[in-house]
């Protein structure tokens, strides 16, 4: 590295062609005095600034020029560009077959969702004969408890419920909670009281009663045709016929069926879901004397709307009385799996209670175990493991004994007008 020690030395160094420093420092300022002499003169004072921001701007066109020149080296060689082409191609024609396969599986999705609607209708008329056939049998016959439950196969327990329907009625007439109603229900029932059909009675009656106070009923088409609400509840409570009240929803389902058939999408799976829901209703009020008629109406339900989980929990109910554990065990799990906490509680520790039981007898005692518990927790919240206290069990008589069916019902469907 140069280092000159002072500044004499650097004005006294030598540049090759033998001329002094100071010689080029005195013709540099000379020329730079000429040159500024003559920008004073062409601009004004501020001539240096207008000169240096031309100089800039020389300087950013000569760096644009200079990018344009490599990028010109840089770019795709004409067999790159020839390939880039094709691949747009190539993306276009891709697109064009995809929409052409959307559109094919659209086509193939409608004529699909017309065979669906077809099976559904057929499915119905089905249900509808069987309903037909029911009433028939229950409008000429009048049995005993014990040559009922021989006749349609359903065990004394369902037949001694559906004595207690009058029951269920009068305490809700009475504002007693649904858990008390089950634990009175289930007192009666002893010793071997079925939590899950006292809870569906409980829930079948308040949801009778819903669809009568909401004019469901009553905005059906030909309604002054159709039995009364009030009196086909009357009727239920009194004779232990059922009919009235399976005709009414006989006609709300099949009138649901009607209005789901021309739509699609949302609003018929909408439709179809609600016809599903009184399709389930009617299987729990056929449930006390008429089990084939119960399970064509399960079965239905399931098959109009697949996620209908009360009515999973009820077809499992089904097999498990037939002995029918392969499909039982498969029922359940599909309550297992489409059954939100919360939201179907009750369907869930039945789910679990009878698939504790098959788990039991598959050496699966962990598991059953598990199951057994969460079930259990379910059924203590709602009473149904304690018995009444004695002055709760006196309360139930008394209600049971001084009130009026007839009144009961007024209080919980009054007469419009």
């Amino acid at each position: 590295m140069l280092f000159f020690s002072s500044f004499s030395n650097i004005l006294t160094w030598k540049i090759p062609n033998g001329t002094d420093w100071q010689n080029w420092m005195a013709y540099f300022t000379a020329k730079y005095e000429k040159i500024y002499s003559l920008i004073i003169g062409e601009f004004g004072p501020d001539g240096l600034l207008v000169v240096a921001l031309f100089a800039v701007f020389l300087l950013i066109i000569f760096i644009i020029y200079i990018k344009a020149v490599i990028d010109t080296f840089s770019s795709d060689s004409p067999q790159d560009q020839l390939d880039e082409f094709m691949a747009e191609i190539d993306e276009e024609t891709a697109a064009k077959l995809e929409a052409e396969k959307e559109l094919s599986l659209n086509l193939v999705a409608a004529s699909a969702e017309s065979d669906d609607i077809l099976g559904v209708h057929e499915d119905y008329e089905r249900l509808k004969d069987v309903m037909q056939q029911h009433a028939q049998v229950q409008h000429e016959q009048t049995k005993t408890v014990v040559d009922l439950a021989k006749k349609t196969q359903i065990s004394p327990e369902q037949a001694h419920l559906r004595e207690l329907i009058s029951t269920i009625v009068k305490m809700l007439a009475r504002q007693v909670s649904d858990y008390k109603i089950a634990q009175t229900i289930a007192n009666r029932l002893k010793p071997s009281p079925d939590w899950e059909d006292i809870l569906q009675a409980i829930r079948m009656i308040h949801d009778f009663i819903g669809l009568a106070n909401t004019g469901v009923f009553t905005n059906l088409p030909n309604a002054e045709k159709l039995p009364d609400a009030t009196d086909a509840l009357r009727i239920l409570c009194d004779k232990g016929d059922n009919s009235l009240c399976l005709e009414l929803l006989q006609k709300l389902t099949s009138q649901y069926i009607d209005d789901a058939m021309p739509e699609s999408g949302i609003t018929r799976q909408v439709l179809l879901a609600q016809a599903s829901g009184y399709a389930c209703l009617t299987g729990n009020f056929a449930w006390f004397d008429d089990m084939d008629l119960a399970q064509t109406s399960f079965n239905f339900a399931t098959e109009i709307s697949a996620e209908n989980v009360n009515a999973w929990s009820r077809l499992g109910d089904i097999y498990v009385a037939q002995n029918n554990l392969t499909k039982a065990m498969f029922a359940y799990q599909s309550v297992m799996e489409l059954g939100e906490e919360h939201l179907y509680d009750q369907q869930l520790a039945n789910a679990r209670f009878r698939l504790a039981s098959y788990y039991r007898t598959q050496g699966m005692e962990e598991k059953a175990s598990a199951y057994s518990e969460q079930a259990l927790e379910y059924y203590k919240k709602c009473g149904l493991t304690e018995p009444l206290t004695a002055m709760e069990d006196a309360a139930a008589d008394l209600i049971i004994s001084r009130q009026d069916i007839g009144e009961s019902i007024e209080i919980l469907i009054p007469r419009l007008g």
